[in-house]
């Protein structure tokens, strides 16, 4: 077990009387790399500004290292914690060079000077940051993001056990706040350094981050392991918004994106109707979202690990059978997907191409016919054209569009049918 870096008990800080952090309390490993996230208002920087020793006058404890930081004077402070705020403002027109050599000051006595040891780490943390090419230029003729590589290696260069990140990217381009990111990550996994940042962009803090804390109104709606705390139900609670909550295929970390479907009005009746569609390849994902979007109760199979289909059905949280990627589909999934059609009234065959591999899931359409279920088949390619089988598909398929199967040559059609 690592030990515990940083303490947060029962804090509670106030603006005219009314409460901007309301008693939370959490801890923190050292080590860890931890994202502060919340809508605006719900007191992330007040809580880093706190943390700081930049506000006072609160009300529970914070503990770095088992000191109070009541007990601790600015110096002991910045020998603890470096702060890369969200505004890159120095103050004064200083060069970069004496700016960033400025975060040396905790280590230098009150009537001493800079020794060897403090110019190597600066000229190491200018490298890193590439602020190297601005050293004697003037602070005011950079440009926004320029300054804010000069404010994060200023907070480097105190070489803290702690560092804390108030939104350190909104003034870089796409290509630095990776860098910087990238550089952040570095400092926690190869340095120890425990990294506590406030974050705009989930994604951010999600492909970064080890744990997460979601703030709501001041309060502590939810702490953890990043995985556990990003969820579709928790973001659209704190934030008032729907997202999809997947995962990058490349890098296997989670990826949240918005939906933007237009808000549809729901039809009558429309939340006890349940709707069955085949899945593969992609070809179920339009059909899923236009329903789910319409308050339609949806599910879908088979389908394999990896399909779009399978990771869009993740993403909207709606229920599914996959099978194994780059296999033929089970028994036991077959019997699965027969389940979900038996508990339907409509099934919706979206234009797939079928392979052997897929081929029984032609067949369950056919026995959910045959079962008295509404059949919608979305008819654009030729089967014939779609026919991987040896002629087999072809054959099924033109009984299930003989025995009464409605057909649309769009989805936008289907409501028509249903």
């Amino acid at each position: 077990m690592k030990d515990k870096i940083l303490t947060i008990k029962n804090l509670s800080f106030a603006y005219d009387g009314s409460n901007v952090i309301d008693n939370i309390s959490f801890d923190v490993v050292s080590g860890c790399f931890l994202s502060i996230l919340g809508p605006n208002g719900s007191g992330k920087s007040t809580l880093i500004n706190l943390i700081s020793k930049v506000l006072k006058n609160y009300r529970g404890k914070i503990i770095i290292n088992d000191s109070n930081i009541e007990n601790l004077n600015s110096k002991e402070i910045a020998k603890l914690i470096a702060v890369v705020p969200q505004y890159s403002d120095a103050g004064f027109n200083f060069l970069v060079g004496e700016l960033i050599l400025m975060g040396r000051f905790p280590y230098v006595s009150r009537f001493g000077r800079e020794k060897k040891q403090d110019f190597d780490i600066v000229e190491t943390v200018m490298e890193k940051t590439k602020t190297l090419p601005l050293y004697k230029k003037r602070f005011n003729e950079l440009s926004g993001g320029e300054k804010q590589r000069v404010i994060i290696a200023q907070a480097l260069v105190q070489d803290t056990p702690i560092i804390l990140l108030d939104e350190p990217t909104s003034h870089l381009d796409i290509n630095f706040q990776i860098e910087i990111m990238d550089l952040f990550y570095e400092l926690n996994a190869d340095e120890g350094k425990t990294i506590i940042g406030v974050f705009h962009d989930i994604n951010l803090a999600a492909n970064y981050s080890k744990k997460a804390i979601l703030l709501k109104n001041g309060t502590i709606y939810g702490y953890g392991e990043i995985n556990d705390i990003i969820t579709k139900d928790n973001v659209k609670k704190v934030f008032n918004s729907d997202i999809y909550v997947s995962k990058n295929p490349f890098t296997g970390k989670l990826y949240i994106s918005p939906t933007f479907n237009p808000v549809f009005e729901t039809p009558a009746g429309a939340r006890d109707v349940k709707v069955h569609i085949i899945g593969g390849g992609g070809a179920a994902s339009p059909i899923i979202n236009l329903l789910y979007s319409r308050g339609y109760t949806v599910s879908c199979g088979v389908v394999n690990n990896f399909d779009t289909d399978l990771n869009t059905s993740e993403m909207l949280g709606i229920s599914y059978v996959s099978e194994a990627p780059f296999s033929p589909i089970s028994l036991y999934s077959q019997n699965k997907n027969l389940e979900f059609i038996k508990s339907s009234e409509i099934v919706i065959l979206p234009e797939i191409e079928f392979g052997h591999g897929n081929f029984s899931n032609l067949v369950s359409v056919k026995e959910a016919q045959e079962l008295g279920k509404k059949i919608i088949v979305i008819e654009g390619k030729r089967i014939k054209d779609r026919d991987h089988t040896g002629g087999k598909a072809e054959k099924i398929y033109n009984r299930i569009l003989r025995d009464g199967a409605l057909v649309v040559k769009d989805i936008s059609e289907i409501f028509n049918k249903i």
